[in-house]
């Protein structure tokens, strides 16, 4: 589901600015898809330039508007699937900031499984209460997995700009207020499992901001600095996840 290659834009459109997640992939052409994160991801082959790929946005502005005030205007905030909760068919679950159609079917209880693949999460269950266990189970993987990975990639980024942080031992722990803190004294980091609703970067970001704090525990100018040395384009997911 995730592709650590991504690359945040942002391209300006008179009064409002669209942000843009550009992949580098083998594709013919340049594609186009909006997610209700308020990102647009775009897929583009290596040799296309930037500004071709930022004219054929500025080009689609309209469509792009439409689409991105049509998701803001939804009310129902997307949460984590819950244990014991009945997941139907034709539901829409997400994961890394997209939206998933959720498909059902029978299964025994041995051969019980959940994939994922772009556009659809499969759930192969014994009865229906065990959709909810199934799901969450496959969430929490997937983010244990994820945050295991930026763990080991941040501790990196840092080390390699001279900072001398240690590698963070991380606790999963679903939070209301927080995304994410660190406790500089113990080497410890605390990162919200709900960042799997957001596009990974956003959790790519709540590490890099979180390693900070082994550099600088409060919030001054001095933590900016270190937060803009490693991620220079942090402001774009501290506006996706109003941190």
């Amino acid at each position: 589901m995730n592709n650590n290659n991504n690359n945040v834009r942002i391209v300006h459109c008179g009064e409002r600015n669209i942000s843009y997640i550009l992949t580098r992939k083998k594709v013919k052409n340049v594609n186009l898809r909006i997610g209700p994160d308020g990102l647009v991801r775009i897929s583009a082959p290596s040799r296309v330039s930037i500004k071709f790929i930022e004219d054929f946005i500025l080009e689609k502005r309209d469509f792009i508007f439409k689409n991105l005030d049509r998701y803001a205007s939804r009310s129902a905030a997307p949460e984590l699937p819950e244990a014991g909760k009945i997941y139907r068919s034709g539901s829409t679950l997400r994961l890394w900031g997209q939206d998933l159609v959720l498909e059902t079917a029978y299964a025994e209880r041995k051969n019980e499984s959940v994939s994922a693949d772009e556009k659809h999460i499969t759930v192969y269950a014994s009865e229906e209460e065990r959709t909810g266990t199934l799901l969450k189970n496959f969430y929490y993987s997937q983010i244990e997995k994820t945050f295991t990975e930026m763990n080991r990639k941040t501790y990196l980024m840092f080390r390699a700009k001279g900072y001398d942080v240690p590698l963070a031992e991380i606790k999963i722990r679903r939070m209301t207020s927080r995304w994410g803190s660190c406790h500089y004294t113990e080497g410890k980091i605390v990162m919200n499992s709900r960042l799997a609703l957001y596009p990974d970067i956003c959790a790519a970001y709540v590490f890099v901001h979180e390693y900070a704090h082994f550099i600088v525990p409060d919030h001054s100018a001095e933590f900016y600095a270190v937060l803009t040395d490693i991620m220079p384009d942090h402001k774009i997911c501290r506006r996706i996840l109003k941190y």
